[in-house]
């Protein structure tokens, strides 16, 4: 078994007789940035579920840190890889503060009481994530940007080793987007976490990436530097758009062919 931080080896899956994911593989370093891409129906979501445990693969495992991931108790597991979806249901009218402190579950014991060191943690984070000012605010109160950013505030309030994020920015304005990219960019610089992001987004892709992979038909299309991966005939194979290529800025979508 590979001893390597995060390793999916050889995974499919289907729903039905429907297949989805085929013969995926790759491998994933602490404190790096990986960006999964691809059309939609291409097998991100469902990739992510399995990569988390949540879906058992039909060939192939995912091993996180030398260990087969669902053999992983539940509980080591949340407290080692967090995950952040698009849309996360929020029904209940916690407050802010309360939402952020609920990262740090797997790390406390049951009946483990919130300590001052907690509280200043959540704070800091917070304030990072520039939520802090709604901590008296009950979530359901929030806007759809408002509210992604108390998720992945919790999502950090978790301390996780590896962190998923499913389009978890798609409700932010450009400049919240930009904030939070950077200080992911800064946690792991000084954690070691990794991250793989799921982005439509191509652009944030291709400026905070360290690498790129490519999903088509279930099947990786493109895997590698940003700069590479990137090009006019990637945008006209697996998108199906023309682009002008900006080396070293990025790119241009220009129409459909």
């Amino acid at each position: 078994m590979s001893n390597s931080f995060l390793n999916i080896q050889d995974i499919s899956f289907s729903y039905g007789v429907t297949p989805v994911l085929q013969h995926i593989s790759f491998q994933v370093e602490p404190g790096s940035y990986t960006s999964l891409i691809g059309p939609n129906g291409s097998g991100k979501t469902t990739l992510f579920n399995i990569i988390s445990g949540y879906y058992a693969p039909a060939q192939g495992r995912v091993c996180f840190c030398g260990r087969e991931i669902r053999r992983i108790p539940i509980l080591k597991r949340a407290a080692a890889i967090a995950l952040v979806t698009q849309r996360q249901s929020m029904n209940f009218p916690y407050t802010v503060l309360e939402t952020v402190l609920m990262g740090m579950h797997p790390h406390r014991a049951r009946f483990e009481p919130v300590s001052q060191a907690h509280l200043l943690d959540a704070k800091d984070i917070m304030k990072k994530t520039d939520v802090w000012q709604f901590a008296d605010k009950t979530i359901t109160t929030l806007s759809g940007g408002e509210l992604q950013r108390v998720i992945l505030a919790r999502a950090l309030m978790q301390r996780p080793r590896l962190l998923l994020l499913d389009e978890a920015m798609s409700e932010l304005d450009i400049a919240a987007r930009i904030a939070m990219m950077k200080l992911l960019r800064q946690t792991m610089g000084e954690t070691g976490m990794a991250v793989i992001g799921i982005h439509h987004d191509l652009s944030v892709a291709y400026r905070y990436s360290d690498r790129v992979i490519a999903l088509q038909n279930g099947c990786i299309a493109a895997d590698g530097d940003p700069a590479d991966v990137f090009t006019k005939d990637f945008f006209r194979e697996v998108f199906f758009v023309d682009a002008e290529i900006l080396p070293g800025k990025g790119f241009i979508i220009s129409d459909n062919i």
